[in-house]
Formats: structure tokens, C-alpha cells, sequence
């Protein structure tokens, strides 16, 4: 049976730094545009994009045999 991995599987500590940077500067962004609650949009929007990005380089990933 072919299951997808797990959201939080394959990252190292380089992926989770990019990832918090990549959620605060476009939070920042967006707040910037849309005050007051600019950071919130900012905040779903990035988080959709990084779940977007996660789940096209796993399927670009050849799949481990372990997991």
C-alpha cells in the first residue's frame, strides 16, 4: 500500500530554519499591508504555501525503504 509520509518526516535543521524565516518574513510583509490583523493573514498564507512546497518536494523525493 503507497502512503504518504508524514508532513514533519525528511526535515533536517536547515528546513525548519527556512521554514521560520520564510512564515516571519511574509507575516511582516502582509502585516505591513493589511494592518492590524495583517499578521494573521500573513501567517495562513505562508504556512499554506510551506504545506504546498513540503508536500511537492516529498512526492519529488524517491520514497525510503524503512519508512
Amino acid at each position: 500500500m503507497d502512503k504518504e509520509p508524514s508532513l514533519f518526516s525528511r526535515m533536517s535543521p536547515a528546513d525548519w530554519l527556512l521554514a521560520a524565516l520564510f512564515t516571519a518574513v511574509v507575516t511582516a510583509l502582509v502585516h505591513l499591508t493589511f494592518p492590524p490583523h495583517g499578521w494573521l493573514i500573513g501567517m495562513l498564507i505562508a504556512l499554506g504555501l510551506l504545506y504546498l512546497a513540503k508536500r511537492r518536494r516529498d512526492k519529488l523525493q524517491p520514497p525510503r525503504g524503512g519508512d
